[in-house]
């Protein structure tokens, strides 16, 4: 059986040579009808920078409006989310009385340990304790002999132990 391989191969060259005449052709046509062909004898219509000759993409600019004139956002009309608020922080205040005891000392010397409201800190231990006022975030910084260092809502204070009354001092 003889095969058709002259055939075969013929086709498949006609059919690759019309899909590049294809490409090259639509990509002549979407080129820049101002940019002429360079001529091989005039070297002043050639560009010097090839890049130079392409067109510049503008960039889209978004702005955050400050207030409902200046704009608003085109999927959500009625959202004020994007509009910038001025909160005005009052300075005076009350100041909130939280109280923080220290209950007791214990551990070692190399790792002492500071009981406050029935929570156990260690120095650069951060936690939560409860106190009349609720739930306080506070920071221990260091624990002496008979006091610590704590910081919370960004005050620092000193806790000491409590002394025990001459009456006190009795019991075993």
């Amino acid at each position: 059986m003889q095969t058709r391989w002259p055939a075969r191969c013929a086709w498949i060259l006609s059919t690759a040579a019309a899909c590049l005449c294809l490409c090259f052709g639509s990509a002549r046509a979407y080129a820049d009808p101002a940019a002429a062909p360079a001529q091989p004898g005039n070297p002043a219509a050639a560009p010097a920078n090839p890049a130079a000759a392409e067109t510049e993409i503008p960039q889209s600019v978004f702005i955050n409006p400050t207030t409902p004139q200046e704009g608003r956002d085109p999927f959500f009309p009625n959202s004020r989310r994007r509009i910038k608020t001025h909160v005005i922080v009052p300075t005076n205040a009350p100041v909130t009385v939280v109280e923080l005891e220290l209950k007791g000392i214990s551990g070692s010397a190399d790792r002492p340990l500071a009981i406050i409201n029935n929570r156990t800190f260690e120095p650069g231990e951060e936690g939560t304790v409860v106190s009349k006022q609720g739930r306080i975030r506070v920071i221990c910084k260091e624990i002496l002999p008979d006091s610590v260092r704590v910081i919370f809502n960004g005050q620092e204070r000193t806790l000491t132990l409590r002394s025990l009354s001459p009456m006190d001092k009795s019991r075993p």
